[in-house]
C-alpha cells in the first residue's frame, strides 16, 4: 500500500493544477514539490504504477511533457478507503469517510457475500445494527441469542435435527436422586483464549444462573474432581438437562467479570470466537481447537449499517455472482415496512428460497401496575381497540401478507381473552388535553416499531386518548424499567418451542411482575407447576391470555435467501443458520 507522503505530493499536484491537465517539465514539478529531480521522477513513476496520473515526457533538453491527473480527492479518499476494507479495519474507513454514508455504501457492496480464497471460506452478512452485547445471562435480542450459541457451549445443547437433549460439555449426566445432579465434564476443552476449562469454570457460571428466576431453584453447585459437579437444588425439575440448554446458563470463564468489554468480546469454548466487534462489525472466526466437529466456514462478518436493508431491498446491494445470505432479520424488519423488498422477496408461496411462519411475533403487555388494567373488562377494551385483525388492515398491501394475526404465542395454537363485556379504562369527561393518554414502551433500533406504533395511535385516537411512546434500551426493556401503561415487544422461541414458551413466560423480568396480574403467589405456583409437570406450557399460555394480560399480535414470514452453492445452510426460528455446519461448493 501506498505511504502517506505520496499520498500528500499527489494532494500538492491536484493543488498546482485543478484542472487536472497540464503542459510543465519535471524541474517546475520538482522546485513545486521540493525535491531533487531525480525525487520527482521516482514520485512520477509511484503515482503512475497506482493508476494515479498519466506522465508523458516530450524528447529534448526543456521540452514540456503531457501531465493528466486521473484521481480527485474523493476518488482518491475512496480508493483509500477500499484499501483500508481489504484489510477489515472497518473503523478506520469510516473515519476516513465521515458522514460519507453513500460511499461507504458503494464500498460495502462489494464485501458483502461469500468468497473462497486458497480453501478460505469467508461469508459477509449485512445487518442493521451493531451486536455489542453477547453477555450470556444478560437480556438479549433474538440475534444474539443466536450467536452465542456460536461462540459459548452448555452443559447440554438442543440437536437441531431432533430437537432432543444431547450432550455438549457435559458427556455424561446422571440423577442421582430427587434433588442432586451429576454432570461428567469432557477433558481438554479449551477456551478461545487456549485457557483450559475446569469444573471451576462450570460452578461459576451455574451459580451466577441462580440469581435468575428460571434457575431460582438451583441451591448449590459443587465440584465432584476437576472435570465433574454436582447440581443440587431446592426440589425436583426432572427436566434439568433441557433447562440447562438455556443460553443464559451457556459457560463461561470463572473469571469473565473482570475481563475487559467481556459483552463485546466475549472469551466461550464454542465452535466460533470473536475476533472483532464494534460500531460497524462483528467478525467471528471459526476455532481451531473446538472440542467437537470445526466449523465449514473459516469466517462470518456481520457488516453493521442501518441504511443496508433499504438497499438490499431494491437489489442495489446484491453483489454480482456472489448473492449474500441474505436474513429475514435483516431485511423484513426495515424494508418489507416500506413495501421496497416486494420484488426481491416475492410472496411467501415463493419456492425459490426458505421460509416459514416464526415461531412468536409481536405481543402486547398490560402493565399491572397500572390503574388502568386492573378490571378484566378494561383489558378486553384494549384486545378491541388494538385488535391485530384490525391493525392487518392498515398495513401496506405489498408486505400484508407477510404479517399474521394471532390470538397466541405460537401458529399452532388458538387461545383468546375470556369472555366479557368491554370498558374504556378512560372517563367519558378524559380528553388527550386532559389525562386520557396511554403510556407505551418498547425497545430501540427496532425499524417496524414505528410503523406497528403508527397504526395504534390512529386506532387509540379514534377513541379520543393519546398514545405516548417511549423508547428504551433494549436492557431497560427487558427489565421493565418504566412507568407505562402497556408494552410492546417481539420474542422468537428455539426448539423445542413449547417448552421455551414455558421458559419465556416464567423467566423474561418484564413479565414476571404483570402475567400474573401482580400476584406473585401466583407467579410462583405456575413456575413450580411448570417445573413438575401439572402445567403445560400451552396450559400457561391460556391463563396468561386468557386474562389478557398479555395480548399476541402477529406472527411474521420469516426467511433466508442463501447463496446458489451454499451447502447446509438451513434457516432456524431465531432467523439464522447455523454457522458450523455451512459452507460454499467450489464453482
Amino acid at each position: 500500500m501506498y505511504g502517506q507522503r505520496l499520498e500528500y505530493h499527489y494532494l500538492r499536484l491536484l493543488t498546482l493544477f485543478p484542472a487536472r491537465e497540464a503542459e510543465t517539465t519535471l524541474q517546475v514539478l520538482a522546485d513545486s514539490l521540493c525535491c531533487s529531480k531525480r525525487h520527482m521522477r521516482a514520485l512520477l513513476v509511484k503515482m503512475h504504477n497506482e493508476g494515479w496520473l498519466n506522465w508523458q515526457a516530450a524528447p529534448g533538453r526543456g521540452r514540456q511533457a503531457q501531465l493528466r491527473l486521473l484521481r480527485d480527492e474523493q476518488q482518491l479518499k475512496v480508493e483509500k478507503a477500499d484499501r483500508l476494507l481489504e484489510t477489515g479495519n472497518l473503523a478506520a474507513v469510516v473515519e476516513l469517510l465521515g458522514e460519507e454514508k453513500s460511499r461507504l455504501a458503494s464500498l460495502l457492496r462489494t464485501r458483502l457475500g461469500y468468497r473462497i480464497s486458497d480453501d478460505y471460506q469467508s461469508l459477509r452478512i449485512p445487518y442493521y445494527r451493531e451486536m455489542l452485547n453477547l453477555y450470556p445471562g444478560t437480556p438479549l435480542r433474538r440475534s444474539e441469542n443466536h450467536l452465542v450459541r456460536q461462540i459459548f457451549s452448555g452443559l447440554t445443547r438442543i440437536n437441531p435435527q431432533s430437537g432432543e437433549v444431547e450432550c455438549d460439555l457435559a458427556h455424561r449426566w446422571r440423577q442421582l436422586d430427587a434433588l442432586r445432579w451429576r454432570f461428567f465434564l469432557r477433558r481438554g476443552v479449551r477456551f478461545h483464549d487456549g485457557r483450559e476449562m475446569t469444573s471451576e469454570d462450570v460452578i461459576s457460571s451455574l451459580t451466577r444462573s441462580a440469581a435468575l428466576p428460571l434457575f431460582s431453584h438451583i441451591k448449590r453447585v459443587e465440584a465432584a474432581g476437576a472435570l465433574s459437579v454436582i447440581v443440587e437444588l431446592h426440589y425436583a425439575d426432572d427436566r434439568l438437562p433441557l433447562l440447562l440448554t438455556d443460553p443464559a446458563v451457556l459457560i463461561l470463564p470463572a473469571d469473565h467479570s473482570r475481563r475487559d468489554d467481556f459483552a463485546a468480546h466475549p472469551i466461550g469454548t464454542g465452535p466460533y470466537r470473536v475476533i472483532e466487534n464494534d460500531r460497524w462489525h462483528l467478525k467471528m472466526q471459526a476455532f481451531e481447537h473446538y472440542f467437537g466437529l470445526r466449523g465449514l466456514l473459516d469466517e462470518v462478518e456481520l457488516i453493521v449499517w442501518p441504511d443496508l436493508a433499504h438497499a438490499a431491498a431494491s437489489e442495489q446491494f446484491i453483489p454480482a455472482g456472489q448473492p449474500a445470505a441474505w436474513l429475514s432479520s435483516s431485511i423484513s424488519d426495515i424494508a418489507y415496512v416500506s413495501g421496497e423488498a416486494e420484488q426481491f422477496t416475492g410472496k411467501p408461496s415463493e419456492p425459490l428460497a426458505e421460509m416459514f411462519l416464526e415461531q412468536g411475533g409481536y405481543f402486547l403487555l398490560c402493565d399491572s401496575r397500572s390503574g388502568r388494567w386492573q378490571a378484566p373488562e378494561r383489558r378486553r377494551w384494549l384486545r378491541e381497540i388494538l385488535s391485530p385483525w384490525q391493525l392487518a388492515s392498515q398495513l401496506v398491501e405489498s408486505i400484508r401478507p407477510l404479517w399474521v394475526p394471532t390470538g397466541s404465542l405460537l401458529p399452532a395454537w388458538f387461545h383468546c381473552m375470556d369472555e366479557g363485556s368491554c370498558l374504556s379504562p378512560f372517563s367519558a369527561d378524559e380528553n388527550p388535553l386532559h389525562g386520557a393518554v396511554l403510556r407505551l414502551a418498547c425497545h430501540r433500533q427496532h425499524p417496524e416499531y414505528a410503523m406497528l406504533t403508527g397504526m395504534m395511535r390512529k386506532n387509540l385516537a379514534a377513541e379520543g386518548i393519546a398514545l405516548e411512546v417511549i423508547e428504551l434500551d433494549y436492557q431497560q426493556w427487558a427489565s421493565g424499567e418504566a412507568e407505562v401503561d402497556l408494552w410492546l415487544g417481539t420474542v422468537n422461541f428455539p426448539a423445542p418451542e413449547q417448552w421455551n414458551v414455558g421458559a419465556w413466560l416464567l423467566g423474561m423480568s418484564l413479565l414476571q411482575p404483570h402475567i400474573s396480574g401482580g400476584d406473585p403467589s401466583q407467579y410462583q405456583r405456575w413456575q413450580q407447576q411448570w417445573r413438575n409437570g401439572t402445567l403445560e406450557s400451552r396450559q400457561l399460555v391460556q391463563q396468561v391470555v386468557g386474562a389478557g394480560w398479555l395480548q399476541p399480535l402477529f406472527h411474521h414470514w420469516m426467511r433466508l435467501k442463501a447463496p446458489e452453492n451454499a451447502q447446509g445452510i438451513r434457516l432456524n426460528n431465531l432467523g439464522w443458520f447455523d454457522f458450523q455446519s455451512t459452507w460454499m461448493e467450489p464453482e
